[in-house]
């Protein structure tokens, strides 16, 4: 009692200090078992008595209880309310009236009154104390209280002694036999005596018989039981019934098994009865019900029928499941339970109807076929596969992606209506619509039609249904895959292969292509096979095709074995487990997107090769161009277009009925080392009969082993259609680079990890950065009005101890103007850089300087603090997930060969995370990677070192952060040493001119109001200043960026007669060592790399989704659901790409002075989608298959009714199309999250 008193829960309230939180029951119970000595018949009489300390209902205003204290009170008030209705009830059934007899009393409503169900209304005396408060406040709580105990005092029970049933019948008999012998020996001779003594006789006889069946113990009544049961089995034996009668009349009265198969003609043919033990195996001498076939042993399992049901038990390396799980020891079955013996043998199973009934369901009511006995069996032994979990969790995902894009639109809607609103107000005066490529928006939002809305609510219920029907067809495949692996380890054990099968998942080469079927998951479920130190990944395809020949080699290894023939020479038969020589490997895909053919351009790209892992694995040098004939260009041009004044109806550009395609396959480079071996590349183009195949060089003269040349050429003439059109507005060409495995790779690692082991060996920091960075030159020439009216460039003269490219001599006194030209650098990286204009020029932070002091530069280090921040953080998130992932296999005591090969893993890659961290703040000279010095020798007037701009973009789309400003600006806070608190003054863009992004601004030295711009440079003085340009970029994502130069001035003194006589002969004399501007490169990065921000690498965790034991990390994330999430960016690799690819044409027509390329319908600006409120980002899809495929069906009428477009003029943007959908219903088309 004091122990749970200790137990109690007691806190101070308004009312009492101590007030008890909870009820208490405290139970002692008394047994008294008597035994009667003569017949040895034992009996119990039970008490029990139960004290009951109730806590006082409260009143939450009197005793102030809030939080817990409150939930306390309500819980108190509501099991007293319980036990008041229950006394209620019983003093109800204790009234004289016969009506209330039968009123339900409510025990079950709360625990506290079923715990005193027998004290209150049982066989009980109970007595209820009711304390009271004396004081008057308290009076309402005085008159509940009284009330309380007033119907307590008004049951009426009626107690009698608690003895066991058994032993009061024994008694009873006991005294009734007694009493009859007594009666028996005063009985007296006369014929009525004679009458009473047989009627003594046969009562006492009854009596004797009675007591014997009463007295009896459990053991003699199971014997009866048993011989009765026994007899009963005899004589349905010898009914003769057997399986070809009809099965079903024995149904009630016998245990059998029941076949199923999926043939339906074969299924529920054979029936097997069940004797009290049965042998199930293949030895037909000792069993009772022989089975043949794969996993099934000598002796298999035995059945037995006990007195409580039936129950199988396995033996040793017997494989049983009982409704799908496997069992290892004795298990009782039910009816209808079903029962699987190796590996094809299904029975369900039927019990007598008297012990079916009182045995519990254990599968719903449904029907119990061979499907279902399959589809349970691989389901339970899926349960905790990480696959399974990884889909579970994708679908979870998307119903509440679904459910927050729906929350999205209805806020989008009342936006628009709210708009709409606006338009027709009074006080809102009507405007032309406007458009801002920017902002990417409308000033006044388009109205929606019905059928447009129709069509949307359509596509996106067709894309959730392909979704489901996707998952749906990978779970099936997920489990036929496992079916056959389980197969496949059963005969690799059986004949002692030492070859382990299991389900993975890998990228199929189909869907590394933009040409995959929308909609569907990006992975297929894949088989590894492990033997040795070595590995292979088998499709689903080739394994089904090796278990033909595994069964037959182990068919043909039993057949000999049971004729006593010799053992199977295996070196006759090839081995159907795992392939001593494999073949060709895929290395991955590159694409080439077809859109450069629109354009009379020749496009050479080194395309990226995306392995089956969602990674890059190398590059191959591309050439695409159009040779012969042309595209209709009312085909390709906007198909919004409504006035055909934009468009020509010259014959000459209407388009011929052939093109001519040339391919060019140059090499392939970066590749991973381990397949670099007899590489060939193949593709398809536009469903050519057959496969091309490149000539392969002479490898041997390759100085690089990753490089392989190609040199193959290839023209195709396809007839042009409209298929043909949107296969090259949307499609791409993709070309399968195959290698083959090297010999000598390491021993300790599997095959398939030594591949992804070298793919991130080739995978360099250089390629890591490569693609995410661009040198950006600007150039400033300052321009002077010189004697003949024109504005000519300033000389330049270079100073070896001047760090800003040289010093411009300007002449005291004169009108200036400065031109600014901004200009990416080729071949200085991949990142997708276009700038559009120079939309500002400022100049200011006008300073001196002496000689003797350090000279100064552009160079600036803000951005590159931050992105080194960024950088590090995400590598030192990384070693800390390493450490706390080797840390866990060094405590490990028992560890496996999967765990050895992780812990090699998770040790090389500490060491390449030390050498990439290494890198952050002291990286290697000329590697590229932003913060490394330079070594290059720079033109003459560039600086020569490289500041570093970051732009923090997206990873995944390249796609800006969301802010509150309209246009996102970089660099601004990348102010160079000596500008803080420095005015600076925008000066009036003249003219832009055509070539490269170039403007002139004029520039009145005097409004700086400095002396030293003008008056003369002394000789020991330097004058600095800075100019700040604005570029508005197009690519990689619609943003401003900020550049900054500072330039080092001379002014001297104003030329007399004769210098002016001696200038005008040295004019005419040509100077190559002339210099007129200055420049700076900046080194424009746009995020850090995915791979350095990635915990695992992929390699490790390939090998990690195939595990079932590590199943779970330790933020409770899968390892297939995060190996799956990292190969889904394939899309993001391929979007990129394509984006890269635009930017590569628009150069080319920029180079040959042609204007920018115009996009077609079916390819909306990437950048500029970006820009929509509601991004693909936040609703995970992706952007390359949303807008195109729906507006190719919207906007067909209008293309029948557009006209031909000249390439080289520039029409105004229409929204009759495009526009339409994507202000009014684009919020519609990126609805739901579409999974690849």
């Amino acid at each position: 009692m004091a122990e749970g008193n200790k137990s109690r829960t007691v806190a101070a309230t308004n009312m009492n200090s101590e007030s008890s939180r909870s009820h208490a029951v405290f139970t002692i119970i008394l047994t008294q078992t008597l035994v009667d000595t003569k017949t040895g018949v034992s009996g119990e009489k039970v008490s029990r008595m139960s004290l009951v300390d109730l806590a006082g209902s409260e009143r939450a205003v009197k005793t102030g209880a809030v939080g817990e204290r409150l939930k306390e009170g309500s819980n108190i008030n509501k099991s007293l309310t319980t036990l008041g209705l229950v006394i209620s009830k019983l003093a109800d059934q204790s009234s004289t009236g016969s009506k209330n007899k039968d009123k339900f009393v409510p025990y079950r409503d709360s625990v506290l009154t079923w715990l005193l169900k027998d004290n209150l209304g049982g066989n009980s005396k109970t007595v209820m104390v009711a304390t009271i408060s004396p004081a008057a406040d308290n009076y309402e709580e005085t008159l509940s209280t009284l009330r309380y105990a007033d119907r307590a005092k008004r049951i009426v029970n009626h107690a009698v002694v608690n003895e066991d049933p058994n032993a009061r019948i024994i008694r009873e008999l006991t005294e009734e036999v007694e009493t009859l012998r007594e009666m028996l020996k005063h009985a007296t001779g006369s014929p009525v005596g004679d009458i009473q003594r047989v009627d003594i006789h046969q009562k006492l006889s009854e009596s004797e018989k009675l007591y014997k069946e009463v007295s009896q113990t459990w053991e003699e009544k199971l014997m009866k039981t048993e011989r009765i049961q026994n007899e009963r089995q005899q004589a349905l034996e010898k009914m003769g019934i057997s399986i070809q009668d009809s099965g079903i009349k024995v149904e009630k009265n016998k245990y059998y098994l029941v076949n199923l198969n999926a043939d339906p003609s074969l299924n529920e043919l054979l029936v097997y009865y069940l004797k009290d033990i049965t042998v199930v195996g293949a030895n037909s001498n000792d069993v009772d019900i022989q089975l043949c076939g794969l996993g099934i042993q000598p002796e298999h399992c035995i059945i037995t029928i006990e007195e409580n049901g039936l129950f199988l038990e396995p033996l040793a390396n017997a494989r049983s499941c009982v409704n799908g799980s496997q069992v290892s020891q004795k298990t009782q079955l039910r009816h209808g339970d079903r029962i699987v013996w190796g590996h094809h043998h299904y029975f369900r199973v039927n019990c007598p109807r008297s012990i079916s009934a009182a045995s519990e369901p254990q599968t719903p009511a449904q029907n119990i076929d061979y499907n279902f006995a399959r589809d349970e069996l691989m389901t339970n032994e899926l349960s905790n596969d990480p696959i399974q979990a990884a889909i579970a969790r994708l679908e979870k995902q998307h119903e509440e992606d679904k459910q927050v894009a729906l929350e999205k639109q209805r806020l989008e809607y009342e936006r628009q209506f709210q708009q709409l609103r606006n338009m027709v107000s009074p006080s809102t005066p009507y405007s032309p619509y406007s458009y801002d490529p920017l902002r990417m928006g409308l000033s006044k939002t388009t109205p929606c039609t019905p059928t447009t809305q129709m069509k949307v609510e359509r596509w996106a219920q067709e894309r959730d249904e392909m979704f489901r029907r996707s998952i749906g067809q990978l779970k099936e495949d997920i489990l036929r895959a496992n079916s056959l692996v389980k197969e496949a380890s059963f005969l690799g054990d059986e004949m002692g292969k030492q070859t382990k099968f299991s389900v993975t998942l890998q990228i199929p080469p189909e869907n590394l292509s933009p040409n995959r079927r929308k909609g569907a998951f990006v992975s297929e479920p894949a088989i590894l096979v492990k033997r040795n130190n070595s590995s292979q990944v088998w499709s689903m395809e080739k394994l089904e095709n090796k278990i033909i020949d595994m069964r037959e080699l182990y068919e043909e290894q039993k057949r000999r074995a049971e004729e006593g023939e010799c053992a199977l020479d295996e070196t006759n038969w090839p081995d159907p487990f795992f392939e001593s020589q494999e073949n060709h490997n895929l290395i991955g895909v590159a694409n080439i997107f077809l859109e450069c053919l629109f354009h009379d351009v020749t496009l050479d790209y080194h395309t990226p090769i995306i392995s089956q892992q969602g990674e890059v694995a190398g590059r191959l040098q591309v050439e695409l161009s159009r040779v012969a004939g042309t595209f209709p260009q009312d085909r390709i041009c906007e198909a919004a277009s409504d006035s055909s004044s934009d468009c020509s109806h010259d014959e000459d550009e209407s388009g011929s009925s052939q093109v001519t395609i040339r391919v060019h396959i140059k090499q392939a480079s970066g590749l991973p080392l381990s397949l670099a071996n007899f590489v060939f590349c193949q593709y398809s183009f536009w469903w050519h009969p057959s496969v091309v195949v490149p000539a392969i060089t002479d490898q041997n003269s390759q100085k690089n082993p990753t490089t392989v040349k190609f040199d193959h050429v290839n023209e195709f003439t396809v007839n042009i259609n409209e298929e043909f059109i949107e296969h090259c507005s949307e499609g791409a060409l993709s070309i399968e680079v195959w290698g083959n495995r090297s010999a000598g790779f390491s021993k300790h690692k599997p095959g398939w990890e030594v591949v992804e082991q070298q793919l991130a060996t080739a995978r360099s920091l250089l390629d890591r950065w490569s693609e995410l960075t661009r040198k950006i030159e600007l150039w400033v020439e300052i321009q002077e009005l010189n004697d003949q009216g024109e504005y000519a460039a300033v000389e330049v003269n270079m100073r070896n101890d001047m760090l800003t490219g040289g010093i411009y001599q300007l002449r005291q006194g004169q009108q200036r103007r400065i031109q600014v030209r901004v200009k990416p650098v080729q071949n200085s990286g991949t990142l997708p850089i276009i700038c559009q204009q120079l939309i500002k020029i400022e100049v200011g932070g006008v300073m001196v300087r002496n000689r003797l002091q350090k000279a100064l530069d552009s160079y600036q280090e803000e951005d590159l603090t931050i992105l080194r921040e960024k950088w590090n953080d995400a590598l030192q998130k990384r070693r800390q997930y390493l450490n706390q992932q080797l840390q866990n296999l060094l405590q490990k005591a028992d560890k496996s060969e999967q765990d050895a090969e992780r812990e090699r893993s998770l040790m090389e890659q500490l060491v390449n995370l030390t050498e990439e961290s290494n890198a952050v703040y002291i990286p290697q000279p000329g590697t590229g990677i932003p913060g490394a010095p330079a070594m290059w020798s720079p033109p003459s007037g560039m600086e020569p070192h490289v500041p570093v701009l970051f732009l923090d973009l997206n990873a995944d789309d390249l796609s800006t952060h969301p802010s509150g400003e309209e246009v996102t600006i970089a660099g601004v806070n990348s102010i160079l040493p000596k500008e803080d608190g420095r005015q600076f003054y925008t000066l009036q863009i003249l003219n832009h001119l055509d070539k490269d992004v170039c403007a002139i601004a004029a520039w009145d030295s005097s409004i700086h109001d400095s002396p030293y711009l003008n008056k003369v440079t002394e000789a020991n003085e330097r004058v600095y200043m800075i100019l700040r340009v604005t570029v508005r970029l197009s690519h990689p994502a619609p943003m401003d960026l900020v550049l900054r130069k500072r330039l080092a001035i001379n002014i001297y003194k104003r030329q007399s007669i004769a210098d002016r006589i001696k200038n005008q002969i040295k004019s005419k004399i040509v100077r190559t060592d002339l210099v007129t501007s200055c420049g700076v490169t900046y080194l424009v990065v746009s995020n850090v790399p995915k791979a350095s921000e990635e915990l695992e690498g992929r390699e490790s965790l390939a090998q990690l989704a195939a595990s079932v034991e590590n199943s779970s990390m330790c933020d409770g994330e899968t390892y297939i659901e995060k190996y799956t999430r990292g190969v889904s960016a394939v899309e993001s690799i391929l979007t990129l790409d394509r984006l890269r690819q635009n930017v590569a044409v628009k150069e080319l027509l920029q180079a040959r002075g042609q204007p920018l390329m115009r996009k077609t319908v079916s390819v909306p600006n990437f950048s500029q989608l970006m820009r929509l409120d509601l991004s693909s980002e936040s609703l995970h899809m992706s952007r390359s298959e949303s807008v195109s495929e729906l507006n190719s069906e919207l906007t067909t009428p209008l293309r029948s009714r557009s006209t031909f477009c000249r390439d080289n003029e520039v029409t105004p943007p229409k929204y009759g199309g495009l526009g339409k959908l994507l202000f009014c219903d684009i919020h519609r088309v990126m609805l739901f999250q579409l999974h690849s």
